[in-house]
């Protein structure tokens, strides 16, 4: 009989151990799992986060707990007045320090009649600093209202009332504008003009006036008129300057009026009653 030897290698690869089949995933599949966890956990610590920072945020805004409790007005200015610009800022106030509008207080302030810029800006921790610049005015226009050096016209509430006097010595040194229009832009860039070239003559121009055809009129001291017309403004005017000092000076204080319309010549119209009006050519 012969002897049979069994391989034991071959009978290893299919022992079993009894019990049911337990099912191998994929590797790629444990991955996925992993990753999902991983999403999952991030997912719920974002969430975290943001439910922290809300309530953190709703702490902050909440007027009660920062509230403001002063205004600092700052800067170089005469005729603002301080205390409607404290006003307009606490009017926004209440909504406490985190939750101001900036940028609407700046607004405010800027609408006041004075006020050329405001700068704002919040002061750790209760405060709220206000930056002025006040407008500085270079001519009147008429009676109620002023012109500034940046082409503003605005009418300031001292005008409109009660005389202030030392806003009325300020600004009675300061020429006079008018036109039934709005051409406060065009008179003033006219009047830096003209206001050199008397300057150089010495003649001394207080003002100009528009009427409604646009015809010019200058004002000089001692109500001395400069009738220029709608026609050749700034031809007129500098012939004016031309003819001063040799025919307007020496009598100044006698003339009514000058009148520059005329072509090649203007003329004169005397204060004294029994003087002549001169006409040259």
């Amino acid at each position: 009989m012969k002897n049979v030897k069994v391989n034991s290698d071959r009978v290893s690869e299919y022992s079993y151990t009894g019990g049911s089949a337990q099912p191998v995933l994929p590797a790629g599949s444990e991955r996925a799992l992993v990753s999902l966890g991983r999403v999952l956990v991030i997912s719920v610590f974002v969430f975290v986060v943001l439910f922290l920072a809300q309530l953190a945020l709703d702490h902050f805004r909440n007027p009660g707990r920062f509230p403001i409790r002063s205004v600092v007005v700052e800067g170089v200015y005469q005729f603002a007045d301080q205390g409607e610009m404290r006003d307009r800022v606490m009017t926004q106030a209440s909504r406490g320090f985190f939750n101001l509008d900036i940028d609407n207080i700046q607004r405010k302030v800027e609408e006041l009649p004075w006020v050329k810029n405001a700068y704002v800006r919040r002061v750790w921790p209760d405060s709220i600093s206000v930056h002025v610049e006040e407008h500085n005015p270079v001519a009147r226009w008429g009676d109620r209202a002023l012109v500034t050096d940046n082409f503003k016209l605005f009418i300031p509430p001292q005008l409109a009332g009660s005389p202030d006097p030392e806003l009325s010595q300020m600004v009675g040194g300061l020429p006079t504008l008018h036109s039934p229009e709005r051409r406060h832009v065009a008179l003033l860039k006219l009047l830096n003009e003209t206001r050199s070239m008397l300057d150089e003559v010495e003649a001394p121009l207080e003002g100009m006036v528009e009427d409604e055809r646009r015809s010019l009129t200058l004002y000089l001291k001692n109500d001395v008129k400069v009738v220029i017309g709608h026609r050749e403004v700034h031809k007129r005017i500098k012939r004016f300057t031309e003819i001063f000092r040799s025919y307007v000076a020496p009598v100044y204080d006698d003339i009514a009026k000058v009148d520059m319309r005329y072509t090649n010549g203007f003329a004169m119209a005397r204060k004294s009653a029994v003087s002549d009006n001169l006409r040259v050519q």
